[in-house]
């Protein structure tokens, strides 16, 4: 490496635009941009490692080798800087970067920030502490001590980012549920996650054939629930609860009495980015908040199907988008050896929606449509590229029938890319043929029924009579 340059975040913009000399000459530089990110040559290819708090000063890094190169070309999408120069092209790769000692891209354990929540909200309600700012929260010694204590050697210094998301979840909680009176907030063995975990398993979805709701996220988002007099409230849905008289309405219908007597709040909790304020919304308590006002205003033009990564690349994620500007999205991605399939909220880009249940998503699709072919199990799919051509009659129907939403690649260059993928990673080419065999069978019966896909956007949302009450945090 030639050495660094310092930059200070708060004239970024500035700053990226003045040309390096040993970068123009030669591209060997270790590029420090303070909190923003750390530039590191290999070959061709330079990785860009940043701190997520600076993804909107990411895309300044265009002009700047531009001035240098001459030409410069940021795609937002792939999140990687196409750079040509005389000396030929680069391609910078832009990647978040990992906080020390974690794994999987810095994410903190859940249990580790659902648990910090409670410890704030104790604090508040039970110890009378008051948090008027963020910084207040660390600078209270015992709850310093505590968080401390919880995040460990291994995240502490994943604390600090973490404050923001406290402090703006106990002061939108408090305007509406401030009182003395709610029990402490348990988190583990004891909590009302656990003792629902448990007794979900007595309740049906339906009583003709009995049904059963199945486990506990597949009905309930909440991540902490508020309780006041906790024993007793246990006691009482407990005898209520019976799989031949108990069904999902009727368990529904008690936690929407607990939640308007504010005995019980389920809580739904997404990290707040930095730059964010926090927002409750009450969901599943009523008619009116079983469906989302905006979502419902939207047409089948107003929904876009983002899904090259079918056809071309390593890559598997492909994405359902509503609005103009993705307010709301759907995205389907390999999840281990199978599909999953993710929401988003383009206004709290620090969490995602949530995860569908994909034994509904497979029920709504056959309910939707018919000649359904599609299965979310990677073994009723081709193991390997000659067992894939065997079968190429089959996908090449579908390919086709997809051909209006992808970019302009024929079958013979998706089977291409295929081989090189099934080379590589066995498990990201089944999962491509998984996506194309789901889009096929969605889009042949619905490409003009907006409700179903708002259908799916909803059940990654936990939005409708056949999910807890709940209010969400976000």
């Amino acid at each position: 490496m030639a050495g660094k340059r310092i930059l200070n975040t708060n004239t970024v913009k500035d700053e990226l635009k003045k040309p390096s000399p040993k970068l123009k000459k030669q591209f060997k530089l270790s590029l420090l941009l303070n909190t923003l990110g750390t530039v590191t040559p290999k070959s061709r290819v330079v990785d860009v490692e940043y701190n997520k708090d600076y993804e909107q000063d990411i895309k300044n890094l265009e002009p700047y080798f531009a001035e240098i190169f001459g030409s410069a070309v940021y795609d937002n999408k792939k999140k990687e800087i196409n750079i040509t120069g005389r000396s030929g092209s680069i391609k910078v790769n832009l990647k978040q970067k990992k906080a020390p000692g974690t794994t999987g891209g810095g994410v903190i354990d859940t249990k580790i920030q659902e648990e910090g929540t409670t410890v704030v909200l104790n604090q508040v309600i039970h110890k009378n502490k008051r948090f008027d700012k963020k910084e207040d929260i660390l600078a209270d010694k015992e709850t310093a001590d505590q968080l401390k204590k919880l995040f460990g050697k291994k995240y502490e210094d994943r604390l600090e980012e973490w404050t923001h998301s406290y402090f703006e979840q106990q002061k939108e909680f408090l305007k509406k549920f401030q009182s003395s009176k709610w029990d402490v907030f348990v988190y583990g063995k004891d909590d009302f996650v656990t003792f629902f975990s448990k007794q979900i398993k007595n309740v049906a979805r339906s009583l003709d054939p009995i049904k059963p709701v199945g486990n506990y996220t597949t009905w309930s988002p909440s991540d902490i629930w508020a309780v006041y007099e906790m024993d007793k409230v246990k006691k009482d849905i407990a005898k209520n609860i019976n799989p031949k008289t108990q069904n999902l309405v009727e368990l529904n219908n008690i936690l929407i009495k607990l939640f308007e007597e504010k005995k019980l709040v389920g809580l739904s909790l997404k990290k707040i980015a930095s730059n964010k304020s926090a927002n409750l919304k009450f969901v599943n308590i009523d008619t009116s908040t079983m469906r989302l006002g905006d979502v419902e205003t939207y047409k089948m033009s107003d929904i876009s199907f983002d899904i090259d990564n079918i056809s071309i690349g390593d890559k598997v994620t492909t994405y359902v988008k509503f609005g103009r500007q993705g307010d709301y999205s759907i995205n389907i991605t390999r999840a281990g050896q199978n599909l999953s399939f993710n929401t988003s909220i383009k206004a709290t880009p620090a969490a995602q929606g949530g995860q569908a249940p994909v034994k509904m998503v497979e029920d709504l699709l056959k309910k939707n449509g018919t000649g359904i072919t599609f299965v979310n199990d990677h073994n009723k799919y081709p193991q390997s590229y000659s067992e894939f051509t065997n079968q190429s009659d089959k996908y090449s129907k579908m390919y086709e029938s997809l051909k209006k939403y992808l970019s302009n690649k024929s079958y013979s260059e998706f089977e291409e890319n295929l081989f090189s993928v099934y080379t590589k990673d066995k498990r990201n080419a089944i999962a491509k043929l998984m996506t194309l065999n789901f889009f096929h069978d969605a889009l042949k019966n619905n490409s003009k029924n907006q409700e179903f896909w708002t259908d799916v956007l909803y059940l990654g949302m936990k939005v409708g009579d056949r999910f807890a009450p709940h209010a969400k945090i976000s």
